[in-house]
Formats: C-alpha cells, structure tokens, sequence
C-alpha cells in the first residue's frame, strides 16, 4: 500500500456536515445541517436537502457558494463536491460557520431560462433606485454630505482635507474612494459585508462614479471597455506590504470571471481558485510587516473572447525571494509550504519524508518563529492538497513534491566542518544526514559527498579536483537548495499555466482580448535591507515612473502640444532614480554586474565603485561612518542597503558539479525539472520509454522461455540482480510511456507520431497508473542508508495489462508471445484512460515563449555551456522591460492600496501612515491634475463618430464645429477644451454628454420602435384585411355554389322521385308477377296432382267395386252352386 494511502482513506471516509441556508425558500429555517462525505456531490446535497425541508420537488434547486474573497454567489454545478470547496475555507470560517456572515452555503431556486431566483434581492434593487430618483426630484431630504466618494470633488483640494475625507469615509465603512478613474483602497483588516450578489448586480454595466466607489466598478468598466474599444486593458495594483494587493487581486479576478461566466464557476475560474492557495503557500511567507507576504510579484493575464467568455488565463511570475530559503530576518518565517507539511502529514508521510519538527531544521528554526496567532497549519495544509488536486497536481505529483521539500530541509541540516589533518579541506559533521537527502534525491551517497565538499575544475589536459573551503561549502550548499526550490517554484507555475492554456491560444487567427491585473511586491523597508529589497524597491520605482507618465507627464505634453490653455502642476519625478539604478553604463546594477565577474571583487569594492560613480549624486548617499551601506532616495523615502552578499545573490548560480549530481537522479521528476528545454526534455522521455519498454519486453520475453524449457532455477535471483538494470521501470513516465504507445497502437498512429502527446506531469516522471492499483505492480522498500530499493514483481500482474503494444513489430514474435501470456493472466484488469490536458510539442513551445524568463533563469543551473547565463538582476530587468511592454499595450487602470496601520488592527486609521502614503505616492498631484485636468480625450474623429448620433448628420469633424455643438447643448466652457485635433473633457461634463447620447438614443429607440410597431400593426391590418376579403370570396362562392346545388337537387328530387314511383311500380308488378306465377304453377301441380289422386281413387273404387262385384257374383256363385 502506499504511504497515504490509509490517510487518504480516512479523509474521504470521514463524515462532515454542511450548513446550507435556505433562505426564503424555507420560511422558519436559518440553516439546515445535511451530512455530506468528501465526494457527496451537489445533486446529492440537494436531495438530502429537499427531503430534510419538504421542498416542492418539481422545482430546480441550485447551491451557491459565498465566499469572503469575492462575495459573490458561485453557482456549483451538478457533480461538484461541496465538501471539497468547504474545506479550501480558511480555518475561521469553518470555526464561525453558525453567523454566516462570510463563507456559506446557498440554496437557490432556478428559473426555466436557466438564470437564478434570488427572491429579495431585485425588490432590493428597485426600492433603492426609487429612492434614489426621489431624492433626486426632491420628495426625499438628501443625506447630509460629510464625505466626498470622489476625491476631485473636494471644494477646498489640500492634505489636511484630503486625508480627513479619507478618515471620514473609513470611519462608515467605506474603504474605496475615487480620484477620477483612479480607486484608493484602505486596507480595512476586516472583511466587510459588501462584496455580495447584489452589489455584483448593482455594479453590472455602469458607468464609473454614477455608484459609491467599489473595486467591482473598476472590474465592469474595464470589461466592457475591453469589449466596446476591441483593446485590451490592464489593472496595476500598487502599495505598501500588508496595503491588501493580494486580496484585492483575488476580488478582481472572481469578478472579471463573474461578468464572463454569469455566476457560474468555469473550470479556468476553478483553476485560478485552485492556484491561489498553491501560489500562496508555495510563494508567501510571514514577515515583520504582513503575516501572508507575497515574495514573488505576479502578472495574471485572463484572456476573452471577442463575444466577451473566458477563454483562458495566464500566470507570469518575477523574483521569487530564493534568500528567505535559507535565511530570515527577526520576527520572520520561510515560506508557508514547509510549516503545513511538518503539521499535516500523516504518520507514514512522516516516515517515508523522515520529516522532523520544524525546531530541527536549520532553515527553520534561526528566528525561533514557527507559528502566527489564529493560524491552524493541520487544516491549511489539507486546504493545499484540494487545491493542487485542482490545479491538477495527481496524489503521486503531490508527493514527489513533498519529498523535494523534506530533501531540501534535510539539505540544509548538513553541517561542515575542518579537517585535523589538512587546513585547506573540509568534512561533514553529521554524516548520518547524507543517506537521508540521498534517498529522497534518489542520488548516489557517494556522489552526494564529493559534490557538496570538492569542486572540479577542467585545465589544459587535466581535471582537477580541489576541496571547498568552509565558506564556499556553506554557500555551495545554500545554492542547491535555493535552485531546487525556484526550480519547482518554476515548475508549479508552468503547471498552472499549462493547466489554463486553451487550444485556440494555438492558433494565431484567433483574435483575443485581454485584461491583465497586475499584483507585484509592495515597497518595503527593513531594519536591514539586502539585495532582494532593492529589486523590489526597483521595481515599485518602474511603476511609479509608469503611474507618472501617464497621469502627470504624457496629459501634460498632450496639453501643451494641442496648444489649449493649462498650467503646469510639479509633480515628483523619480527618473534620475530610475537611471541611477539600471541606466547603461554606470547604473548600479550594471555596476554590480561588472564587480560580480571579477573573482577577486569584494564588497568593499562594489561600495567604492558606487561611490566613484555616483559621489555627486543627489539620489544616493553614503554613510559618514565606515559601514559597508549606501542609501537610495526613493520616491517613498531613503532606504539603507547592505551590500553585503549582493555579488553572491547577483551571481546565485549553481556549479556544475550539482547539476550533474541532480541529473543523474533516478527521480525524473527531478531529472527532468533540472532540465533547460522542456521541450528536449519531452522529445527525450518519450524516446527512453520507448527504447526501455523494447528491452523490458524482451527480457521478459527471456525469461519465459526459461521457466518453458525448465531453466528457472535462478529465475527469482535473475531477476533481482537485473533489476538495477530495470529500474527506470520503476519510474512513472515509464510505465505511463508504455500506455502512451499502447494508446498510439488503439487509434492506429505510428509510434513515431509527428506530435507526440503526453501530459506535463508525465515529462516530469509524475503522472502514475491509477492509485489503487500501484502496489500490484511493484514492492518497493529503501535499505537505509545505501538507498538501495529492493523490488520484487508481483506475482498476479505484470508490468503492462494492455494488449497488443508491439502487436506490429513483425520482427520480433518473441515480444507477442510473451505478451500474449501475461495478457492471458487470469488477474488481468484493464487500465484507466489516460487523463485530460494532454500536452503536445506545439503546446510546449507556446508555454516555454510565454515563460522565456523562466528559461533564462535555468540557464543559471548550466554553467557548462559557451553562453554566459545573465545575472539576476540582468534578467530581473529584463522581466520588468517585458511586464512594461505589456502594460504599454494596453488601457491602465490604476488602483492605490494603502495600509491603514502598522498593528494590522481592525478599522483603526493611522493618520501619520496613511500621510505618509499619500504623499510618497504623490496623491495630492493626483487629484490636482484630475481636478482641473481633462481626463477624457477624443480625436475630432473619434468625438464625432462617438456622439454622431447628437450631430447633424454629415458633420465634418472640425474644431468650429464641435465648438458650436458644445455651445448648442449648454456645455460649461470651464470643463471642456479643444485643441488643434482633440477634444478635452472632464469626467462631469463627458457624463453629461453620455446621458444626453443616451437619451437620445433612448428617444431614437422608442421612435424606431413606435414606428415598428406602427409597421407591425400595419402589416396585420393588410394581413386582416387579405384574409377576410379571401374569406368573404370563399363564403360566397360556398353560398352560389350551395343554391346551385340546392336547385339541382329540387330538380332532380322530381326525377327521382318519378323514377323511383316507376321502379317501384315495376318492381311491384314484378312481384306480383312471379307470385302470380308462382301461385299459378302451385295451382297447376295441385290440380295435377288432386286429378292424379283423384283417378287413383276412381281406380282404386272401380278396381274395389270390381272385386267386390267379383267376391259378390263369386260368393252369389258359390251359394248358387251349393244350393
């Protein structure tokens, strides 16, 4: 059986029960418990839930989902799991599920167009626009006006009422505020009640600022825009650490995806939730400032369809933080992935990871910080198995990756130390650790050794092999742990990517649209301050600079080009920092560049590179004590950097010595995550497989052959001795391989398919059989410390239960008869299909362009070959020129998070921080220009298409023209302008213009409809009419053709009625004639035959008086004679 298997077991046996609200469905009940196990589906929910609550069972129910991030109402469908999505929860929500205030279930009644019944809530919507509009005509009194929800609507524009309108509004709750099309978030560290279904509803297609702020009309304006202009759009997300970034991205995306999918969870919304907590604990760690800190920066591209679905998404990532890996700061934790595994792993994950207590890992335990309060590290890391279940990470995936993590925390446990005998070598100290990272690395111990204490170096001739220094050894073995890490790190994210690709983003004639969201690292300021706070610090002065071009520079140059009249306003303009840090040549990171390929280089020498450079620069400084620092003046304020370990984290590679230890891992998983083409890497396990499925059929082959002709004696030790030979077949993507071919063999395609397809997880060694069936094929156990597996085959299957995979090799009868035995095995079980999302070459090369940075940085894992491998902050600013040329290709969006306090307290306003953001982020300058800029621009062109229908028709788009137009409709000449070729409007007067366009459209749509009607109606009429004069033509027609019929039938009644008088009288006669006859012929016969009777009587009384007269003369003779 395997490791968790029987933990796995008790998970989806164990019962839990779900509180499911009804609502006004069930008047009476708040929420009904309705026991569910893991796999209950919906369907069966809802009958539980029907029968519990004797509901009307001809009506169709629905559960919906609510969920704190997002709010609103997801529907599930049919076959999902309840449970499943119930346990993705944070461990709060499960605590607190009797308020069902955040996260609960739904039921839901479905109406017959398929859409969702939500009962209150449009009566909801209607009372509040009635009295909206009667406030607006005056029956209502308006509410008192404390706060402005628009920013560029502060009569008097300074900092104390800037910040005092903000401190107002977050007082009521009220987090998001405007500045034109520009939405400030305060963190409020609270989850606030108005992310539900009817606010996604209220804010369904309206116009920005007609609605109290909220991140949802930022979502539907760039949504429809996308899908009016035919131009993608982007939404950056910027503020400190611990401002809400993360929070608000997830708010958008739900959101994005709500509008595309109307309610109903797609499976790329299903991918991206499922991402999330991988992400998150893969990518997040606790620092000083925020308990859930991204350390990576993300770019999530969600890509539509020009009839506006979701098409797919995609995930791009900049800089993870490698350093936290193996070193923190005070009051710091590494990443939250390590922490969930040593809480959640059951008992035989624990044996077989040889997982310890974190207090026991060196990577762990330097800040003796192991847990953060309200945290419960059991249930976050059963939430991390559903979502990478979701991704599509399979039970073996999911292990092999826990047992990369436990290697790379055994790794940093080896400890060094000096030999005795020689000054210039080294020695492990804890040598029983080496079986232990050997094991899980399924590397040779030996080879393990010499890597992490010798280097080899290649001479002219010779190959040298030269001992670490203790330092060397230390840093050796921190990078190997480091580029394992990003490695996988890497690798999750090409998974995701892969898992939400779609096939038409293969296609080049497909025209997509895009709205990105843009969620990086915060500005971050420490006590001490490395190498990775100047990249992010670097990267948030890039997108600052950015937020300057196009709110302050680019307007302003516009405006004076066009010759209107304006005043400039000073705004901080952070490009002299910008070309201080990254500009050719003497910026300081090409500084850092060049001291970095210089062995002998120091960090004394970097500091007085800088120094020499950079001396009578205003934006950097140096300490007056000898401190091995320098200060950068950033638009947020000075931060002090240590260089120390900046050349080392510049230049973070790996030697080759490592990569070649790791490659030869009998884990592809590992083999193939080091590899630096996947697409290489692919073409090559597919060919192995191949090759070694021939030789594993032909060995057995062999042996049958033995066991046939009674030469198996040694059979059992034959096998256990080639087994080293065989052991690529305990490999899954070999065994999953040997499916592939059998598959290619089923569909009739040749094995050596121009395409080959297989899944991702199968290029890395992941992908297995089906999970049950595992052990029938291989025992395997580890010997300790050799890491020797011994394996045994089962004797009831065999390797491959498929038929026919070489049923075509007509070379080799050998392979079809030994295949035809095993096949014939009376254990025989057919194997499961082969799973979704295959991926071919075309598929794998879309991904490796899409992820080119992630190459780059793969590079740095291969020193051996001729191209030098960029530095990291070489491909740190090539990831930032590409996230820039991104962004220039499309619309931005701006969205400011600030941090409402340092405690992390619930609605508490920190007026000094929150200043302190606003003024650093240039927010006061903001509003000015917005204020008394011109947000909204058309070319003559464009306004005249645009409000062509208030136009006269054929206007000629010129400035006297549209001057004259403004002048017709009473437009306020302060709040508009036209130039030499555009029109400037501010946002108040281009709503007044869109609501009269839209009145008039309005007046033209009910014209064109009373006129169709008019149409319509006429076209009925004719239609009547045609049909009753076609009516009255066939009536009368009837009525001639009826009295025509009517006398005919009067004239022929008289003929028929004569002749029948006359066949009557005929046949009457008729009768009378035969019965005369017949009467007649009955007299005759009667009178023959009463004369017939008569003369026999006559003759019989003649014969009878004639012997009577004979007796009588007889007699009288006889008396006569005797007398």
């Amino acid at each position: 059986m395997n490791i968790s298997d029987g933990g796995r077991r008790r998970f989806e046996d164990n019962e839990h029960t779900l509180h499911i609200y009804p609502g006004t469905i069930s008047e009476g009940t708040i929420y009904c418990p309705i026991p569910a196990r893991r796999n209950s589906t919906a369907a069966e929910v809802i009958d539980s839930l029907i029968n519990r609550l004797h509901l009307d069972k001809t009506k169709c129910y629905v559960l919906a989902e609510v969920k704190e991030f997002g709010g609103e109402e997801w529907i599930l469908n049919p076959t999902d799991c309840p449970v499943q999505r119930m346990m993705l929860w944070p461990r709060m929500a499960l605590e607190n599920r009797l308020s069902g205030e955040d996260y609960r279930f739904l039921l839901r009644e479905k109406n017959l167009d398929g859409s969702i019944h939500y009962g209150s809530l449009q009566s909801w919507l209607r009372v509040t626009e009635e009295r909206r509009r009667m406030m607006e005509r005056g029956f209502l009194p308006q509410p008192q006006q404390k706060d402005f929800d628009d920013l560029c609507s502060l009569p008097d524009l300074n900092e104390k009422t800037l910040l005092e309108n903000l401190r107002n509004r977050f007082k009521h709750e009220k987090i998001y505020t405007y500045v034109g099309s520009i939405l400030i978030v305060i963190n409020p560290f609270k989850f606030l009640p108005i992310y539900n279904p009817k606010y996604v509803k209220m804010y369904d297609n309206h116009q920005l600022g007609k609605l109290e702020p909220h991140i949802y009309a930022v979502a539907d304006v760039a949504y429809h825009a996308m899908l009016q202009r035919r131009k993608n759009q982007c939404i950056v997300i910027s503020g400190e650490s611990g401002s809400g970034k993360t929070q608000s991205t997830n708010f958008l995306i739900h959101h994005l995806t709500a509008l595309s999918q109307k309610g109903f969870a797609s499976g790329v919304e299903q991918i991206i939730l499922g991402a999330g907590p991988v992400l998150e604990a893969f990518g997040n760690a606790k620092t000083a400032h925020n308990n859930n800190s991204s350390r990576f920066g993300k770019f999530i591209q969600v890509n539509y369809q020009e009839t506006g679905t979701v098409l797919g998404a995609y995930v791009e990532k900049y800089l993870l933080e490698k350093s936290r890996l193996v070193y923190q700061e005070h009051n710091e934790r590494n990443y939250h992935v390590f922490y969930y595994l040593l809480a959640g792993a059951s008992e035989e994950e624990r044996l077989a990871f040889h997982l310890k207590q974190p207090e026991e890992y060196h990577y762990l335990n330097q800040q003796d910080c192991f847990t953060v309060e309200g945290e419960d590290l059991r249930h976050d890391f059963e939430r991390l198995q559903l979502a990478m279940e979701m991704v599509g990470f399979l039970p073996k995936t999911r292990r092999q990756i826990f047992s990369l993590l436990s290697a790379i925390l055994h790794l940093g446990n080896i400890c060094y130390k000096k030999k005795t005998y020689r000054d210039d070598s080294i020695d492990i100290c804890n040598p029983e650790v080496l079986p232990i990272v050997s094991e899980l690395l399924e590397v040779k111990e030996e080879m393990l050794f010499e890597a992490l204490v010798t280097r080899k170096t290649v001479t002219v001739g010779e190959k040298l092999v030269l001992p670490y220094k203790l330092a060397e050894a230390v840093t050796v073995r921190n990078s190997m742990a480091k580029s394992l890490y990003s490695a996988l790190f890497d690798w999750i994210v090409f998974r995701i990517n892969h898992a939400l690709l779609n096939s038409k983003d293969l296609e080049q004639n497909i025209k997509t649209l895009s709205i990105g969201v843009l969620d990086i690292f915060g500005f971050e300021d420490y006590e001490n301050n490395s190498f990775e706070q100047f990249c992010i610090n670097f990267a948030n002065e890039r997108l600052q600079h950015y937020f300057n071009q196009h709110i302050f520079k680019l307007e302003q140059e516009e405006y004076r080009t066009e010759d209107i009249s304006w005043h400039n306003i000073d705004y901080i303009d952070n490009s002299c920092c910008i070309n201080l840090i990254s500009k050719k040549p003497t910026g300081l990171l090409h500084l850092l560049d060049e001291e970095s390929n210089f062995p002998q280089a120091t960090n004394q020498t970097l500091l007085d590179k800088f120094k020499h450079q950079h001396e009578d620069n205003s934006y950097i400084e140096f300490p007056a004590v000898m401190e091995p620092a320098f200060i950068i003046k950033h638009y947020a304020g000075k931060v002090k950097y240590g260089v120390k370990d900046f050349r080392e984290k510049n230049t973070d590679h790996m030697r080759p010595d490592i990569v070649a230890l790791l490659r030869s891992s009998k884990n592809a998983f590992i083999s193939g995550m080091i590899g630096l083409d996947p697409v290489a890497v692919f073409r090559w396990a597919v060919l192995r497989a191949f090759f070694r499925a021939m030789v594993a059929f032909r060995e057995a082959g062999k042996r049958h052959i033995q066991r046939k002709t009674g030469h198996d004696d040694t059979a059992p030790c034959a096998i256990l001795k080639s087994m080293d030979s065989f052991s690529f077949l305990q490999h899954p993507v070999h065994q999953r391989s040997l499916e592939i071919l059998q598959r290619c063999k089923e569909e009739k395609y040749s094995i050596a398919r121009k395409n080959p397809r297989t899944p991702l997880s199968d290029l890395q060694g992941m992908n297995t059989l089906n999970e049950k069936n595992q052990h029938d094929k291989f025992d395997i156990t580890w010997n300790g410390r050799t890491g020797i597996r011994q394996s045994r085959l089962s004797s009831g299957n065999s390797l491959l239960d498929k038929d026919g995979i070489f049923a075509n090799s007509t070379s080799s009868k050998l392979l079809e008869r030994a295949h035809g035995i095993l096949t014939r095995n009376k254990n025989f079980k057919p194997k499961p299909v082969l799973p979704k999302h295959l991926l071919e070459v075309n598929s794998l090369k879309h991904l490796t362009r899409l992820t080119l940075q992630d190459r780059i940085t793969k590079s740095l894992l291969h020193l051996h070959k001729k191209k030098k491998p960029p530095s990291i902050s070489a491909q740190f600013q090539a990831s930032l020129s590409k996230l820039m040329e991104t962004l220039d290709q499309a619309e931005p969006y701006f969205v400011k998070c600030i941090r409402s306090n340092a405690e992390k307290l619930p609605l508490r306003f920190n007026d000094a921080l929150v200043l302190r953001q606003l003024r650093y982020t240039g927010m006061l300058e903001t509003v000015r220009i917005r204020q008394s800029g011109y947000s909204c621009k058309y070319s003559f062109q464009d306004f005249v298409s645009h409000f062509h229908v208030l136009l006269p028709r054929n206007i000629i788009p010129s400035k006297f023209n549209i001057q004259d137009f403004f002048r017709k409709v009473n437009l306020n000449s302060d709040n508009y302008q036209v130039g030499k070729t555009m029109v400037f409007l501010k946002e108040q007067e281009r709503q007044h213009l869109q609501d009269l366009l839209h009145q008039e459209v309005l007046r033209r749509i009910i014209l064109l409809q009373r006129w169709f009607r008019v149409l319509l109606c006429r076209q009925q009429f004719l239609h009547l009419r045609r049909a009753s004069i076609i009516i009255q033509r066939f009536w009368r027609n009837y009525l001639n053709q009826k009295q025509v019929k009517d006398a005919a039938v009067q004239k022929n009644a008289f003929i028929m009625a004569s002749a029948a008088t006359l066949l009557q009288a005929s046949w009457r006669a008729h009768l009378a004639r035969r019965r005369y006859l017949e009467l007649r012929a009955a007299a005759i016969i009667t009178q023959q035959r009463w004369r017939e009777q008569y003369r026999r009587r006559h003759m019989a009384a003649v014969y009878i008086q004639a012997r009577w007269k004979g007796y009588r003369e007889s007699k009288r003779y006889q008396e006569q004679r005797n007398k």
